[in-house]
């Protein structure tokens, strides 16, 4: 049995058709004074950062001229950059890691649902944003200097690096639970540990495992910066290339690269859709 189906037209109201046959108003004060303001932005921006398409037009030429000198991949250099992927990926899965240890508790309290008051909550949140303001690059830089040449410096640059990105992560994920849950719990006279492992963690685990996938596939593409200031990994092993003109060689650890970077981006997102 099938039903006549009225064209789109017939079944608009006239209000919507009106709606619809309206010209476009325009724009409020304050949208206009927000367009206003970042088109200001923007110019000054532009301005601050000498933007010339120009001498981008220019420098075309000399980026093709390089890319043809890459080609074609070493091949024999493949297998000899195995080490040099195993010890990135290490790295990162290290990092990472001392990332989650230390940025757990300390996510409990830069969370206002979790931190035991709230002085706490606001200095553990100003800490965070001090260690997120430098890059890891920089914490690399100076414990390569206090500690030596080496992947250990890369793992203790991507753990204190990642601190205060996972740490503010896992706190807004904290307090993006439902309190009911936990109003239940409370309200059966259950302890603390209770409450949080029956209805904070359940609630948050699944953005926590989220959060802890991204900073991993953050940290592979990291390590491999980390690698040209003496972390170690295949960024030391692309800086000696470009040290020493080997583009080919350049070439053939690029294409390494994308191909670890694209499988654990897979992986993870493969993970990640199972668990959200």
């Amino acid at each position: 049995m099938t039903t006549a189906t009225q064209p789109v037209s017939q079944t608009l109201t006239a209000q919507q058709r009106r709606a619809l046959l309206r010209p476009i108003s325009p724009p409020s004060l304050g949208t206009a004074i927000g367009i206003v303001a970042f088109v200001a932005v923007v110019a000054w921006a532009a301005t601050g950062t000498d933007l010339s398409v120009q001498r981008l037009v220019k420098g075309i030429p000399n980026i093709i001229r390089f890319i043809i000198d890459l080609w074609p991949p070493e091949r024999d250099y493949w297998t000899k950059m195995y080490p040099a992927i195993r010890t990135t990926l290490q790295m990162a899965v290290m990092g990472t890691f001392l990332s989650v240890i230390l940025a757990f508790p300390i996510g409990l309290l830069a969370a206002k649902n979790t931190a035991p008051h709230a002085a706490i909550y606001q200095v553990t949140r100003f800490f965070l944003n001090v260690v997120r303001a430098v890059p890891s690059l920089v914490w690399a830089i100076v414990i390569v200097a206090a500690i030596g040449f080496g992947p250990f410096a890369g793992v203790l640059a991507l753990g204190v690096g990642g601190l205060g990105t996972l740490g503010k992560l896992y706190a807004e994920a904290i307090e993006a639970i439902s309190p009911r849950p936990v109003e239940a719990l409370c309200a059966t006279g259950s302890p603390s540990l209770s409450v949080f492992s029956f209805a904070v963690l359940p609630q948050a685990l699944p953005l926590l495992v989220s959060y802890t996938l991204l900073d991993f596939e953050a940290n592979i593409r990291v390590a491999t910066i980390l690698g040209i200031v003496g972390a170690g990994g295949i960024g030391f092993e692309l800086q000696a290339s470009f040290s020493l003109f080997r583009f080919h060689q350049v070439l053939t650890i690029i294409l390494e690269i994308i191909i670890m970077v694209t499988i654990i981006d897979r992986l993870s997102a493969f993970v990640r859709s199972r668990i959200t």
